[in-house]
């Protein structure tokens, strides 16, 4: 049994509180005894999560993990140490809780919220790394009580919650941070860094490019970071073990966010660097012809894989969706740039776009094919080098698609 068994084909309305999830945890009596790492921000949270567990877990200890979505099995969002909790478990503990789910009228990112502090307590990690859901102020991953906070960057998305201009969002994002915990930033510019001198004690900031420095190179499939410098840690010619340029800010801010909880080493840092993977960003799931796929959903993201793509594949043929949600106009005029063909694919989820708008908005962009797909599986039949992304339900739709072609 899955917590999304309890939760499907019910609509629950997202009301900013942490009321709902405080209470639950009050009524178990529950109070960790592991540290906690939280990592926040519009783009790149995940990869950052990717890089600390696997810092913190090849400095021999032992890591608990939990994300936000899952690409095509609910057990992903848990993990100690890389491996997803097992099926057996999950149900036990929906089983078990599931009075406690409905006692709190918890939504479903509150309920796996509550089941990631107690695996995590009852197998005994070290550490746990938490993938904040949504904003900061209101996510029920607050309830961590982190010891260090990391916001990536602030941009453009879930605006109908978070505010439609910039400095909303950045202070909905600082609503991780707490007074004398350390608050790493992955920008120092306008409004994530701004907005955190209003509203933070400078003492507990440590920001990209004032408190720490990174730079480095994409060279064909290889991500090099040059070096990384803060007051403790000096590192030079480490391989990223997650493509694309931006990874070497990710990775930074991993580094340093680590180094606030632990001693780092060399030889175990540059391993963990080299190691990591996090499936769905800049995935090459096929060479020739080439398949890509990358879980950018909102414009930001989309622009920032186009000009990756560009500069090191140069023309891919994109395979789009969306969420209804979602700012996909934006996102999908991006597109253009890689080709004058797109291909569009319905989702499964409920929350899908209608195809129609899809289509019609892609004409009105000046792409001069615009050709339908009925399922996330007809990707897989298309010769040619292609990019999906728009969502991380259709990146996941894709991998489970490939993972049933293999076991026929």
């Amino acid at each position: 049994m899955r917590i999304y068994d309890l939760y499907e084909g019910k609509d629950y309305q997202i009301v900013p509180t942490l009321d709902r999830i405080e209470r639950a945890v009050s009524y178990l009596s529950f109070k960790p005894s592991y540290i906690s790492l939280q990592i926040g921000g519009t783009n790149g949270k995940g990869s950052t999560c990717a890089f600390a567990q696997n810092i913190l877990k090849h400095h021999g200890y032992k890591v608990g993990w939990f994300v936000s979505p899952h690409l095509f099995e609910e057990r992903e969002r848990w993990r100690i140490n890389g491996e997803k909790i097992s099926e057996e478990r999950l149900s036990e503990y929906v089983k078990e809780l599931k009075g406690v789910f409905e006692r709190f009228e918890l939504t479903y990112f509150e309920a796996c919220t509550l089941v990631a502090l107690l695996y995590f307590e009852e197998e005994g990690v070290d550490f746990a790394v938490f993938e904040v859901g949504m904003g900061g102020r209101w996510d029920a991953t607050k309830v961590c009580q982190p010891e260090v906070c990391v916001i990536t960057n602030v941009q453009r998305d879930h605006t109908k919650w978070l505010g439609k201009d910039c400095e909303s969002r950045a202070v909905e994002k600082l609503g991780i941070y707490k007074r004398g915990k350390p608050l790493v930033l992955g920008s120092m510019r306008y409004p994530l860094y701004t907005k955190a001198l209003e509203l933070c004690d400078i003492r507990d900031l440590w920001v990209a490019g004032i408190d720490f420095f990174s730079a480095g190179r994409v060279e064909g499939t290889r991500t090099i970071l040059d070096f990384y410098q803060d007051e403790k840690v000096e590192l030079r010619n480490a391989e990223l073990g997650l493509w694309g340029k931006y990874q070497i800010d990710n990775a930074s801010l991993a580094i340093r966010a680590v180094g606030l909880l632990i001693d780092l080493k060399e030889e175990p840092l540059k391993k963990a660097l080299r190691d990591t993977r996090w499936e769905g960003r800049m995935e090459v799931l096929r060479e020739k012809p080439l398949l890509l796929l990358d879980g950018a959903h909102n414009p930001d993201g989309v622009a920032r894989v186009v000009k990756e793509v560009k500069r090191h594949f140069g023309s891919l043929t994109p395979v789009f969706t969306a969420l209804r949600d979602k700012e996909w106009e934006l996102s999908l005029s991006y597109l253009r740039e890689l080709s004058e063909r797109v291909y569009l694919v319905p989702l499964k989820h409920h929350r899908g776009e209608d195809l129609t708008k899809l289509y019609e908005k892609a004409k009105e962009m000046g792409f001069r094919e615009v050709l339908f797909l009925d399922s996330a599986e007809q990707v897989l039949e298309i010769k040619e080098d292609l990019l999906v992304l728009g969502s991380l339900y259709l990146v996941g739709e894709v991998k489970e698609s490939l993972e049933k072609s293999r076991m026929i």
